[in-house]
């Protein structure tokens, strides 16, 4: 019997704060429970939205629909090494934390992950949104994604996910109720006190621009691909800003002025432009009102149109 509560406040469950009350919330604490409601979702033909860490992602003041809330149940349950005959291979189920993975595979002397350190949400979170870092991303070394596609639980290869800088096939028109469940990662050996080192130091750089309790949803917009710029674009930016083949929207937004702005109940970080943060009482309108003049300005300085990172609940 899945335990619905109505008129839920949600705001409390994300990372940015923001958001009012949605029609039904539930909490389920494994796959067979996400399917389970997402299925009765579906035949009462409910709108629904899966939540997990609660990271990138934005609500409105009423959501008319259901909140499907993954919690992770622990650093080890649902995590689980099986032998293969290449070796060892790691299987994550969707709702354990990145940190949480990621700290299981160090902790085994298994690299591949490490420098996404201190990225909040969870795995199943990460795997849409191809989350990475310092030139590595969740991807790399998945080798299949287990998902429920609103009709049966089937495998799907890393080819068939389509992954690409920040994107995959979840978030395709026609595919985004498609639900990652599980997911299998092919790690390689590394130096455990190394790979542990290397992601304290990247959580020691994290700490300095996310305060800890601080009212943000992660960095707001993604960065741009210098291939997918036109040259009006291009002849504008400092070719010294440019890193691994991208320009960090950070440097964009700085040059518009960003940083430091002050606009009802946001702001923006006084050290990164990239950061948009709650002061307590903002709302899913006035987050896209100061999103649309950031990127009206980054626009018409470099012809650049930036794209939201975060995701919008509607």
């Amino acid at each position: 019997m899945l335990k619905i509560k109505q008129n839920y406040p949600i705001a409390r469950h994300t990372t940015f704060r923001v958001g009012g009350v949605v029609r039904e919330y539930l909490r389920v604490k494994n796959a067979e429970e996400l399917v389970r409601a997402v299925q009765e979702a579906k035949q009462t033909k409910k709108k629904y939205f899966i939540l997990a860490g609660g990271s990138n992602v934005v609500f409105p003041e009423k959501y008319n629909g259901r909140v499907i809330h993954l919690i992770s149940q622990g650093s080890t349950k649902g995590l689980f090494l099986k032998t293969q005959t290449q070796g060892e291979s790691l299987f994550v189920e969707a709702g354990v934390s990145l940190m949480d993975f990621i700290n299981y595979a160090i902790e085994r002397g298994l690299a591949g992950v490490e420098t996404l350190s201190g990225i909040p949400g969870t795995v199943g979170g990460a795997i849409v949104g191809n989350a990475g870092a310092y030139g590595q991303t969740i991807s790399d070394n998945l080798v299949r994604v287990k998902i429920f596609n609103g009709k049966k639980t089937v495998w799907l290869s890393k080819k068939e996910g389509k992954f690409t800088y920040r994107e995959s096939i979840f978030k395709k028109k026609g595919k985004q109720d498609w639900i990652v469940l599980e997911a299998e990662f092919d790690l390689k050996p590394g130096n455990k006190d190394e790979l542990k080192k290397k992601s304290q130091e990247i959580i020691a750089v994290r700490n300095e621009r996310y305060t800890p309790g601080l009212k943000c949803p992660g960095s707001f917009f993604k960065n741009v691909l210098v291939k997918n710029l036109f040259r009006l674009g291009r002849t504008k930016i400092d070719p010294t800003k440019i890193r691994d083949g991208k320009i960090p929207t950070g440097y964009l937004l700085e040059e518009v002025g960003a940083k430091g702005l002050d606009f009802g109940n946001l702001y923006i970080a006084d050290f990164h432009g990239n950061l948009i943060i709650n002061k307590g009482k903002a709302t899913m309108k006035e987050v896209k009102k100061l999103a649309n003049l950031l990127k009206a300005r980054v626009f018409k300085k470099f012809g650049i149109k930036l794209e939201e990172e975060v995701r919008y609940v509607g």
